[in-house]
């Protein structure tokens, strides 16, 4: 299938993308889980573990840089070495050097397409359940390390002095009253002071069971009255009821397509069903047997499932189209390289760069958002950032193959 030569800018373009990527992966994923032992309190056993599933979720990003530092290096050095002008001489279009590197960028593409099917979202789920394995471990470590929890969408303020494994010292716990309004800070009404308070989470009832030991309870409008030995149970937030279900993207492409056949069965009869019953008693002029809060709360609906189904539909054209950037990647570097070959290869590799950091990936997320929005199609919206990248290897690419 190739020569010689093409062998030969195969192997160049191959060494140089192995070891880019082995470098940018590294400083990526320790960057990620240092983040991550820096928010949550992760021991040394937990980072060692969390380190394989973080790999898999970075390569959609360090594939596509890494081949295009590759591909700009070697393409560079072969030009400033005048084998680019060698081949030319002996008869060969410059697509003839240039075909090993988009070959491999095609291969790329296909692979970083089958991880992000199902690969990829299992090991950010994976990532996720080690972080979270243990929802009062978790618990336990954001207060050792910050000695407070202090979360709007938590119904108390919890403080403590010091925590001694699963036992806060000295916890004081403060109920939260409800918003006056949008903006008004949140007053409290009770408060709780305890020698010694632990936290049992049941997830089964969505409950956080707090027990106290040797604690005086106090509200504004009450004495203060001393407690023992008892619990206080309030809510999981609703926010965090979902801490074991996956996010978007943790669901393998099946799944995401399975969620949206869903959506759409719900779409279809739920707010008909419900329109169809209101029909019926406005027909009948019993109006006030129709159930207008139950048609409200369909239609509310319905506009959740439909914002849900387009949420999963942009996830699946982004995957498609951030992995196919590969090849576009590699579309753009290689002429570039040639061209800047008298040059050093770093400016080569930042006159790619630029354009991607600035163009590239705002127009992924901006296709993002409108796909979500139903601005745009996302099958139009997600592939702006690559056509983008095709125009600019439409116009370098004609000035290599002619000199």
């Amino acid at each position: 299938m190739f020569g010689i030569l093409q062998r030969y800018v195969m192997g160049e373009v191959l060494r140089a993308f192995a070891l880019a990527l082995l470098t940018v992966t590294s400083i990526i994923v320790l960057f990620m889980v240092m983040i991550e032992a820096s928010n949550m309190g992760l021991s040394p056993s937990e980072i060692v573990h969390l380190l394989p599933y973080m790999v898999p979720g970075s390569l959609l990003y360090t594939i596509p840089v890494s081949l295009l530092f590759a591909v700009t290096v070697v393409y560079g050095r072969l030009a400033s070495d005048n084998e680019i002008v060698a081949v030319k001489t002996a008869g060969l279009s410059t697509m003839f050097v240039l075909r090993p590197a988009i070959i491999l960028g095609t291969i790329l593409s296909i692979i970083l397409l089958y991880l992000s099917y199902s690969p990829i979202p299992i090991a950010n789920h994976k990532a996720k359940m080690i972080v979270l394995a243990d929802m009062e471990d978790t618990f336990y470590k954001v207060l050792k390390k910050d000695r407070q929890l202090d979360r709007p969408d938590w119904p108390f303020l919890i403080m403590v002095r010091d925590v001694e494994g699963r036992t806060m010292l000295d916890a004081t716990f403060k109920h939260r009253t409800s918003s006056g309004g949008r903006g008004t800070p949140r007053s409290f009404d009770t408060i709780v002071q305890a020698k010694k308070a632990r936290v049992h989470f049941d997830m089964t009832k969505l409950q956080a069971r707090v027990y106290l030991d040797d604690a005086e309870v106090s509200n504004p409008s009450k004495d203060v009255s001393l407690i023992n030995n008892t619990i206080l149970p309030f809510d999981i937030p609703p926010e965090r009821r979902a801490l074991k279900l996956k996010r978007i993207q943790e669901q393998t492409t099946p799944e995401m397509i399975e969620e949206q056949a869903d959506y759409l069965v719900k779409m279809a009869k739920e707010r008909k069903r419900w329109a169809m019953s209101a029909s019926l008693g406005i027909g009948m002029g019993m109006l006030d047997r129709v159930q207008w809060e139950k048609v409200q709360i369909s239609f509310s609906d319905y506009g959740t499932w439909k914002m849900q189904w387009n949420a999963l539909e942009t996830e699946k054209h982004q995957r498609i189209a951030m992995s196919c950037g590969t090849f576009f990647f590699v579309l753009l570097g290689a002429p570039v390289g040639i061209i800047f070959a008298r040059r050093d290869f770093l400016s080569a590799f930042i006159t790619c760069f630029v354009p991607i950091i600035i163009l590239y990936y705002p127009l992924i997320i901006l296709g993002g958002n409108m796909g979500k929005d139903e601005i745009l199609p996302p099958v139009v919206a997600l592939w702006l950032g690559n056509t983008v990248l095709g125009v600019l290897s439409g116009l370098v690419l004609p000035s290599v193959m002619k000199h």
